[in-house]
Protein backbone atom coordinates (compact mmCIF):
# COMPACT_ATOMS: atom_id res chain seq x y z
CA UNK A 1 0.00 0.00 0.00
CA UNK A 2 1.24 3.82 -0.94
CA UNK A 3 3.20 5.05 1.74
CA UNK A 4 1.90 2.72 4.79
CA UNK A 5 5.31 2.12 6.07
CA UNK A 6 5.67 5.58 6.40
CA UNK A 7 2.27 6.27 8.33
CA UNK A 8 1.61 9.01 10.73
CA UNK A 9 -1.67 9.33 12.41
CA UNK A 10 -4.74 11.73 11.75
CA UNK A 11 -4.59 14.67 14.20
CA UNK A 12 -6.61 12.54 16.73
CA UNK A 13 -3.57 10.13 17.37
CA UNK A 14 -1.02 10.12 20.15
CA UNK A 15 1.27 9.43 17.63
CA UNK A 16 0.72 12.83 15.67
CA UNK A 17 0.59 14.07 19.04
CA UNK A 18 4.93 12.82 19.45
CA UNK A 19 5.55 13.91 15.91
CA UNK A 20 4.25 17.30 16.64
CA UNK A 21 6.03 17.27 20.55
CA UNK A 22 9.41 16.58 18.86
CA UNK A 23 9.22 19.74 16.91
CA UNK A 24 8.76 22.15 20.23
CA UNK A 25 10.68 19.49 22.58
CA UNK A 26 13.85 18.83 21.39
CA UNK A 27 15.19 15.00 21.46
CA UNK A 28 11.33 14.29 22.02
CA UNK A 29 10.96 10.55 20.50
CA UNK A 30 8.07 9.08 17.98
CA UNK A 31 5.66 7.13 19.09
CA UNK A 32 6.61 3.63 19.11
CA UNK A 33 2.23 2.30 18.93
CA UNK A 34 1.63 4.16 15.68
CA UNK A 35 -0.95 2.02 13.45
CA UNK A 36 0.62 -1.36 14.95
CA UNK A 37 3.50 -0.80 12.40
CA UNK A 38 6.92 1.20 11.97
CA UNK A 39 6.01 4.61 12.77
CA UNK A 40 8.03 7.62 10.90
CA UNK A 41 8.26 10.88 12.46
CA UNK A 42 7.12 13.35 9.68
CA UNK A 43 9.63 15.90 8.55
CA UNK A 44 10.47 18.86 10.38
CA UNK A 45 11.41 21.16 7.94
CA UNK A 46 9.92 24.23 7.55
CA UNK A 47 9.59 26.18 4.23
CA UNK A 48 12.08 27.99 3.09
CA UNK A 49 13.03 31.66 4.78
CA UNK A 50 10.71 34.42 3.65
CA UNK A 51 8.08 32.29 2.39
CA UNK A 52 5.24 34.41 3.52
CA UNK A 53 3.49 34.91 0.14
CA UNK A 54 -0.18 34.09 -0.60
CA UNK A 55 -1.41 30.44 -1.37
CA UNK A 56 -0.86 29.77 -4.69
CA UNK A 57 -4.18 27.61 -4.31
CA UNK A 58 -6.33 29.49 -2.06
CA UNK A 59 -8.90 27.87 -0.37
CA UNK A 60 -12.71 29.45 -0.39
CA UNK A 61 -13.15 31.88 2.11
CA UNK A 62 -16.28 33.16 1.09
CA UNK A 63 -19.78 31.33 1.67
CA UNK A 64 -19.96 27.66 1.11
CA UNK A 65 -22.66 27.11 -1.48
CA UNK A 66 -24.24 22.80 -2.02
CA UNK A 67 -21.85 20.30 -3.24
CA UNK A 68 -23.75 17.18 -4.58
CA UNK A 69 -23.20 14.11 -2.19
CA UNK A 70 -20.15 12.32 -2.98
CA UNK A 71 -20.34 9.65 -5.11
CA UNK A 72 -18.31 7.11 -7.13
CA UNK A 73 -15.65 4.86 -6.21
CA UNK A 74 -11.79 6.15 -6.58
CA UNK A 75 -8.70 4.14 -5.48
CA UNK A 76 -6.87 5.39 -2.82
CA UNK A 77 -4.32 6.34 -5.30
CA UNK A 78 -6.68 8.63 -7.03
CA UNK A 79 -8.12 9.58 -3.55
CA UNK A 80 -4.39 10.70 -2.83
CA UNK A 81 -4.36 13.08 -5.79
CA UNK A 82 -7.61 14.56 -4.03
CA UNK A 83 -5.85 15.66 -0.83
CA UNK A 84 -5.40 19.29 -1.27
CA UNK A 85 -2.07 20.38 -2.05
CA UNK A 86 0.11 22.16 0.28
CA UNK A 87 0.42 25.43 -1.88
CA UNK A 88 -3.15 25.71 -0.09
CA UNK A 89 -1.52 26.29 3.10
CA UNK A 90 0.69 29.46 4.77
CA UNK A 91 3.80 29.54 4.40
CA UNK A 92 6.08 28.04 6.82
CA UNK A 93 4.08 24.90 6.96
CA UNK A 94 5.90 21.99 4.37
CA UNK A 95 4.55 19.16 3.42
CA UNK A 96 5.50 16.04 5.33
CA UNK A 97 7.72 13.73 3.26
CA UNK A 98 6.62 10.95 5.74
CA UNK A 99 3.21 11.26 6.64
CA UNK A 100 1.27 10.14 3.14
CA UNK A 101 -1.04 7.45 3.63
CA UNK A 102 -3.21 5.75 0.57
CA UNK A 103 -4.78 2.41 0.67
CA UNK A 104 -2.93 1.45 -3.21
CA UNK A 105 -4.18 0.98 -6.31
CA UNK A 106 -7.40 -1.37 -6.10
CA UNK A 107 -10.59 -1.06 -4.01
CA UNK A 108 -10.94 -3.20 -0.58
CA UNK A 109 -14.04 -5.03 0.78
CA UNK A 110 -12.52 -6.40 3.58
CA UNK A 111 -14.93 -6.40 6.73
CA UNK A 112 -13.86 -3.61 9.26
CA UNK A 113 -11.55 -5.00 11.71
CA UNK A 114 -12.21 -1.24 13.63
CA UNK A 115 -15.14 0.25 14.19
CA UNK A 116 -15.39 3.54 16.28
CA UNK A 117 -18.75 2.67 17.94
CA UNK A 118 -17.75 -0.07 19.94
CA UNK A 119 -13.40 -0.04 19.97
CA UNK A 120 -11.58 1.50 23.06
CA UNK A 121 -10.36 4.76 23.24
CA UNK A 122 -6.92 3.86 23.07
CA UNK A 123 -7.23 1.63 19.90
CA UNK A 124 -8.79 4.66 17.97
CA UNK A 125 -6.29 7.19 19.09
CA UNK A 126 -4.06 4.18 17.79
CA UNK A 127 -5.49 3.31 14.39
CA UNK A 128 -7.39 6.50 13.13
CA UNK A 129 -5.55 7.94 9.85
CA UNK A 130 -5.15 4.00 8.65
CA UNK A 131 -6.76 1.90 6.72
CA UNK A 132 -9.31 -0.97 8.50
CA UNK A 133 -12.50 0.94 9.03
CA UNK A 134 -14.54 -1.15 6.49
CA UNK A 135 -13.56 1.38 3.96
CA UNK A 136 -13.12 1.12 0.10
CA UNK A 137 -10.24 3.20 -0.26
CA UNK A 138 -8.82 6.17 2.18
CA UNK A 139 -5.62 8.79 1.37
CA UNK A 140 -4.54 10.68 4.39
CA UNK A 141 -1.43 13.61 4.44
CA UNK A 142 -0.43 16.59 6.55
CA UNK A 143 1.89 19.33 6.33
CA UNK A 144 4.01 20.68 9.40
CA UNK A 145 4.92 24.08 11.31
CA UNK A 146 6.87 24.76 13.89
CA UNK A 147 4.74 22.97 16.52
CA UNK A 148 1.55 23.27 14.77
CA UNK A 149 0.11 20.49 12.09
CA UNK A 150 -2.62 20.51 9.89
CA UNK A 151 -3.53 16.82 8.56
CA UNK A 152 -6.52 15.66 5.92
CA UNK A 153 -7.88 12.11 5.08
CA UNK A 154 -10.84 11.03 2.79
CA UNK A 155 -12.70 7.44 3.74
CA UNK A 156 -14.61 6.16 1.02
CA UNK A 157 -17.23 3.29 1.69
CA UNK A 158 -18.94 1.48 -0.09
CA UNK A 159 -22.39 3.19 0.65
CA UNK A 160 -24.01 6.37 2.09
CA UNK A 161 -24.89 4.32 4.98
CA UNK A 162 -21.85 2.76 6.00
CA UNK A 163 -19.92 6.30 5.67
CA UNK A 164 -22.74 8.11 7.76
CA UNK A 165 -22.67 5.05 10.20
CA UNK A 166 -18.84 6.10 10.74
CA UNK A 167 -19.45 9.35 11.74
CA UNK A 168 -22.36 8.43 14.16
CA UNK A 169 -19.66 5.81 15.52
CA UNK A 170 -17.33 8.35 16.33
CA UNK A 171 -19.95 11.00 17.85
CA UNK A 172 -20.66 7.46 20.00
CA UNK A 173 -16.83 7.37 20.60
CA UNK A 174 -16.40 10.65 22.11
CA UNK A 175 -18.98 10.06 24.46
CA UNK A 176 -17.20 7.44 25.72
CA UNK A 177 -14.05 8.52 25.80
CA UNK A 178 -14.71 12.46 27.89
CA UNK A 179 -11.19 11.60 29.44
CA UNK A 180 -8.75 8.72 28.79
CA UNK A 181 -4.44 8.38 28.92
CA UNK A 182 -2.89 8.04 25.89
CA UNK A 183 1.56 6.70 26.10
CA UNK A 184 3.87 7.81 24.48
CA UNK A 185 7.50 6.02 25.01
CA UNK A 186 7.10 6.24 28.63
CA UNK A 187 5.37 9.70 28.76
CA UNK A 188 1.87 9.43 30.01
CA UNK A 189 -1.07 12.25 29.93
CA UNK A 190 -4.51 12.28 29.99
CA UNK A 191 -6.64 13.63 27.04
CA UNK A 192 -10.63 14.95 27.21
CA UNK A 193 -12.28 14.40 24.01
CA UNK A 194 -16.05 16.35 23.04
CA UNK A 195 -17.72 16.19 19.96
CA UNK A 196 -20.40 18.81 19.25
CA UNK A 197 -22.51 18.63 16.03
CA UNK A 198 -20.95 21.64 13.84
CA UNK A 199 -22.34 23.45 10.68
CA UNK A 200 -22.64 22.09 7.48
CA UNK A 201 -20.31 21.64 4.73
CA UNK A 202 -21.25 22.17 1.52
CA UNK A 203 -25.09 20.77 2.68
CA UNK A 204 -23.63 18.12 4.53
CA UNK A 205 -23.74 17.49 7.69
CA UNK A 206 -20.45 18.00 10.16
CA UNK A 207 -19.14 17.17 13.55
CA UNK A 208 -16.62 18.76 15.17
CA UNK A 209 -14.17 16.74 18.06
CA UNK A 210 -11.94 18.63 20.29
CA UNK A 211 -9.14 16.87 21.96
CA UNK A 212 -6.59 18.41 24.15
CA UNK A 213 -4.38 17.99 27.46
CA UNK A 214 -0.84 17.07 28.45
CA UNK A 215 1.47 14.37 27.42
CA UNK A 216 5.18 14.29 28.56
CA UNK A 217 4.37 17.90 30.15
CA UNK A 218 3.53 19.05 26.99
CA UNK A 219 0.28 20.86 25.89
CA UNK A 220 -1.65 19.59 23.24
CA UNK A 221 -4.34 20.69 21.48
CA UNK A 222 -6.24 18.36 18.59
CA UNK A 223 -9.21 19.98 16.69
CA UNK A 224 -10.85 17.33 14.08
CA UNK A 225 -13.80 18.38 11.45
CA UNK A 226 -15.56 15.49 10.37
CA UNK A 227 -18.15 15.68 7.67
CA UNK A 228 -20.50 12.96 6.15
CA UNK A 229 -20.97 13.19 2.38
CA UNK A 230 -22.62 10.17 0.62
CA UNK A 231 -20.01 7.79 0.15
CA UNK A 232 -17.13 9.99 1.31
CA UNK A 233 -16.25 11.17 4.56
CA UNK A 234 -13.95 13.83 5.17
CA UNK A 235 -11.45 15.05 8.42
CA UNK A 236 -9.69 17.72 8.50
CA UNK A 237 -7.31 18.33 11.80
CA UNK A 238 -5.57 21.17 13.11
CA UNK A 239 -2.91 20.77 16.08
CA UNK A 240 -0.79 22.44 17.97
CA UNK A 241 1.68 21.01 20.82
CA UNK A 242 2.84 23.68 23.22
CA UNK A 243 0.90 26.06 21.12
CA UNK A 244 -2.22 26.70 19.97
CA UNK A 245 -3.62 24.69 16.84
CA UNK A 246 -3.74 26.58 14.12
CA UNK A 247 -6.76 28.67 12.57
CA UNK A 248 -6.00 29.10 8.62
CA UNK A 249 -7.39 27.94 7.29
CA UNK A 250 -10.36 27.05 8.86
CA UNK A 251 -11.52 23.27 9.15
CA UNK A 252 -14.75 23.83 6.87
CA UNK A 253 -12.37 25.31 4.55
CA UNK A 254 -10.22 22.41 3.82
CA UNK A 255 -13.12 19.88 3.74
CA UNK A 256 -15.26 21.80 1.00
CA UNK A 257 -11.87 22.19 -0.88
CA UNK A 258 -11.89 17.87 -0.90
CA UNK A 259 -15.46 17.94 -1.19
CA UNK A 260 -14.85 19.49 -4.60
CA UNK A 261 -11.86 17.85 -5.77
CA UNK A 262 -13.33 14.57 -4.93
CA UNK A 263 -16.58 15.65 -6.85
CA UNK A 264 -14.06 16.84 -9.97
CA UNK A 265 -12.08 13.25 -10.02
CA UNK A 266 -15.32 11.22 -9.66
CA UNK A 267 -16.19 13.00 -12.88
CA UNK A 268 -12.97 11.73 -14.74
CA UNK A 269 -13.84 8.56 -13.59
Amino acid sequence: MDGLGNAVSLGAKAAAIAAIAAVVLPGATACTASKAIPYSRPSQATAPAGDTAAPASPLPTTRLTPVPAASGQLTGTRLRSVLVPRSAFPGGFAASSASAVASGGRLTSAPARYRPATMSCASFVQHLGNTGFGETAMAFDSVVGQGQEFDQVIYQFGSDAAAAGFLSGIRSLAARCRSFTATDNGASGTLTMRAQTAAPVGGHPSLLVRQSGKLGGTSITLDTLWAASGVDVFGAAAIGAGTSAPGNPAKQAIIYALMKRQAAAAILG
